[in-house]
């Protein structure tokens, strides 16, 4: 875990500059073969997940042992100086709804919670209540798309009846809502920015790990 918050938005942000790079030049070269666009497209999806994800981890359980804010703020909580494996088994108690009695190790990355996913982020920081905790709180409550980049991703990852039907349940907030393969939906038009729902993913993590981490 990082000392500061600041290596963690940093992080994050070069992730999302490669990405988003290997995203622009996709729309730009474009894949005539339809397998190997979604290929492409649910690749990138996956990885912008597993990013978001990865920033959450670290920013919480960084939070939780003891950490600096990006402006040098010392942040702590009741379970300071705690393993990372442990901060991980009081997360996904929280996201159980179960009282933390006596605190374990999780024994594998698998058995966490699913960090990216707003609602548990919002179990596990009013449980955890570090020092920064209204700050994580409000920061990660300006989320309004991550929700679907969420949905997307498990979507793309595991094909079925019902998760498209939640897809295009989903239409209804975006424009140009066509696709064959849910990877298709980063291109969606955000009717907010009148760019792809993509950007919109890339800049609301942007905006939420700036404000959570300062």
């Amino acid at each position: 875990m990082p000392i500061s918050l600041e290596n963690a938005r940093r992080r994050l942000t070069a992730r999302l500059r490669t990405l988003d790079h290997v995203f622009d030049r996709h729309v730009i070269e474009g894949v005539q073969r339809r397998t190997d666009r979604s290929a492409m497209q649910e690749g990138l999806i996956s990885a912008l997940w597993q990013s978001w994800c990865a920033f959450c981890r670290e920013t919480i359980i960084s939070s939780a042992i003891g950490t600096n804010t990006v402006t040098g703020t010392p942040v702590t909580s009741p379970y300071a100086g705690r393993s990372e494996m442990e901060i991980a088994f009081v997360a996904r108690e929280l996201t159980q709804r179960r009282a933390i009695t006596t605190v374990r190790m999780l024994t594998s990355r698998h058995l966490e919670p699913t960090w990216g996913d707003l609602t548990k982020i919002n179990m596990i920081v009013s449980g955890i209540s570090s020092t920064n905790q209204g700050q994580l709180l409000s920061s990660f409550g300006v989320g309004l798309v991550l929700g679907d980049l969420q949905l997307i991703r498990n979507a793309s990852a595991h094909i079925n009846t019902g998760i498209l039907a939640e897809v295009n349940a989903a239409r209804v907030r975006y424009n140009d809502t066509r696709f064959r393969h849910p990877s298709d939906t980063a291109f969606w038009i955000d009717p907010s920015t009148g760019d792809f729902l993509w950007k919109s993913w890339i800049d609301e993590m942007t905006v939420i790990s700036e404000l959570a981490t300062s």
